[in-house]
């Protein structure tokens, strides 16, 4: 007998409560099972009477149950080495694995039930399956519930809507049946809103089916954990592909957000993260933000002063700065290091571009690896290139200037040089196209270079 799983099945049997297995014993067959078996189906049969009996011995260390568990069980569900019938043959039904997951103990037994569940194949009909799953949804309301267990929960409500369109709205009920309580914690809230991401990455057919009352929150709240998650709930939302009817829907609450931004009574941890998320939202969502910023207005109060302002700056779009607070962007301190995320934003808007005051002595000013990542932010568009092309001192630093630096120095030139090697003449002019050709050419970025600056100015950006 050869198989690995048939032998720790037989040494797990012969033990006894008085003579539990060891830790050093299990290793050996979990090493021989590791290393060279792949879960074929029908080994769970194989194993399991064995890892039950075990498991009901009084007095058994957890690191014997996490082994079992983390090396036996695990690679079993996670291979897919067993089907349903099985599943419900050997350990039990759904209710079985659902009253194990909530009554259990032990974390790892916890999440290998709930890891069972992902075989549920809806074989006791539909009705009976939409029940299961309301039963899986309800899980998160468990406060105290490990989270390596919710994460799985998460997993296979996903796995559910992708294989199965029918449980669509039996998890929406079962998410707002869960928010209209309106009992729940920061824990509980944070779960309802993860499952709610979760529906709308499903949300292939539309999303007329989603109650409002899943996508509005109130920001403000007594627990500021609570508040930062749900601010990062609408930043998430921004992750999504999404119609725009989602967006008009929660603008009131981005408009809270927004409040967030400005009220001198919000913390620093408070306000950063609601400016992250407004940023964000000028990004994803320009006609919304545009709306919330007109009935605050935020934009034309923002000073490269205060440090969560930057944190905005450097997300809004260039256009949108040029467009209600110009004289920003005409007095930005082009030499200043600390505002190079801001200017790198910038670099990427004509609009922008057409207000800063770009200089040779300036720019140099900067510590070369903060001038190589404005120069390939300028080289990433028509309108950067023509304005590096009219800044020759710039140009010799980022085509010619060599230092022994590190491997991302070299790539940011490198990156420069590719970026500009994409263009045509008519755009670099004649000079600097033959001299971007000749860079990609000799490539070798990290070398020295003997034949000294082509100007002077280039002793200045060191």
């Amino acid at each position: 007998m050869s198989d690995p799983y048939e032998k720790l099945a037989i040494y797990l049997l012969s033990s006894t409560s008085t003579s539990p297995p060891t830790p050093e014993a299990l290793q050996v067959h979990v090493n021989a099972i590791r290393t060279t078996v792949v879960p074929k189906p029908g080994v769970l049969s194989t194993i399991w009477p064995g890892i039950l009996q075990v498991l009901a011995y009084q007095i058994l260390a957890n690191e014997i149950i996490a082994s079992l568990v983390d090396e036996v069980v695990e690679p079993i569900i996670a291979s897919g080495a067993s089907t349903w019938e099985e599943i419900k043959r050997t350990i039990g039904d759904a209710e079985t694995l659902l009253e194990t997951a909530k009554a259990d103990t032990n974390s790892k037994v916890k999440k290998a039930a709930i890891g069972f569940l992902s075989f549920y194949d809806f074989s006791d009909g539909e009705q009976k399956g939409l029940e299961i799953v309301q039963k899986i949804v309800g899980m998160i309301t468990i406060e105290n519930q490990p989270e390596g267990v919710i994460t799985r929960v998460e997993n296979i409500i996903d796995q559910f809507l992708t294989n199965y369109f029918a449980v669509r709205h039996a998890v929406i009920r079962s998410v707002l049946e869960i928010r209209e309580a309106g009992t729940n914690s920061a824990t509980i809230i944070s779960r309802v809103q993860e499952l709610t991401l979760t529906i709308l990455r499903h949300s292939t057919t539309g999303v007329d089916d989603i109650p409002a009352d899943l996508l509005n929150y109130t920001i403000t709240q007594d627990d500021i954990l609570a508040e930062l998650m749900t601010i990062q709930f609408y930043e998430s939302l921004l992750d999504l592909y999404l119609p725009p009817t989602i967006f008009f829907i929660t603008k009131p609450t981005y408009l809270e957000i927004a409040n967030t931004c400005i009220s001198s009574s919000a913390t620093n941890l408070e306000r950063s993260a609601a400016s992250r998320t407004l940023g964000r939202l000028s990004r994803s969502r320009e006609d919304v933000f545009s709306e919330v910023d007109s009935s605050l207005g935020i934009v034309k109060n923002l000073t490269l002063r205060d440090e969560i302002d930057r944190t905005m700056l450097a997300l809004i779009p260039g256009k949108y700065i040029a467009t209600v607070n110009p004289q920003l962007i005409r007095n930005f301190p082009v030499s200043t290091a600390s505002l190079v995320d801001i200017l790198i934003n910038w670099c990427h808007s004509k609009e922008a571009l057409d207000l800063l005051r770009l200089d040779t002595p300036n720019l140099v000013k900067l510590p070369v690896p903060e001038l190589l990542r404005v120069g390939k932010a300028l080289a990433e568009s028509y309108h950067g290139k023509k304005v590096l092309v009219s800044l020759p001192g710039v140009m010799e630093v980022l085509l010619t200037r060599r230092e022994r630096m590190g491997y991302r120095i070299m790539r940011l030139r490198g990156d420069i040089v590719d970026t500009l090697a994409e263009s045509d003449s008519e755009t670099l002019g004649l000079y600097w196209y033959d001299r971007v050709r000749e860079e990609k050419v000799r490539g070798h970025w990290g070398g020295e270079d003997n034949g000294g600056p082509k100007v002077d100015i280039m002793d200045r950006a060191a």
